[in-house]
């Protein structure tokens, strides 16, 4: 199933599916930080998972709020 931005534009990769805890510690670090995010229609974001390890996660930028994680990498 495709996911849209707020806008109905359609995201160009597939979501990873990540649980609602993970979800929201995420797209509410990247909201913080938007400003380093900002006007990039890809970045990463690094940050420490549930399971205490680091993680850079990989997304799609349609603006502030409007994400799609595309993939989680460990390091």
């Amino acid at each position: 199933m495709k996911k849209y931005d707020s806008h109905g534009k359609p995201f160009e990769y597939p979501t990873l599916v990540l649980n609602k805890s993970e979800y929201a510690k995420i797209i509410s670090e990247i909201n913080s930080n938007y400003d380093l995010y900002r006007g990039k229609k890809i970045a990463f974001h690094s940050s420490v998972g549930e399971d205490n390890c680091f993680y850079m996660y990989y997304f799609e930028n349609h603006g502030f709020n409007d994400y799609n994680i595309i993939d989680r990498f460990g390091f």
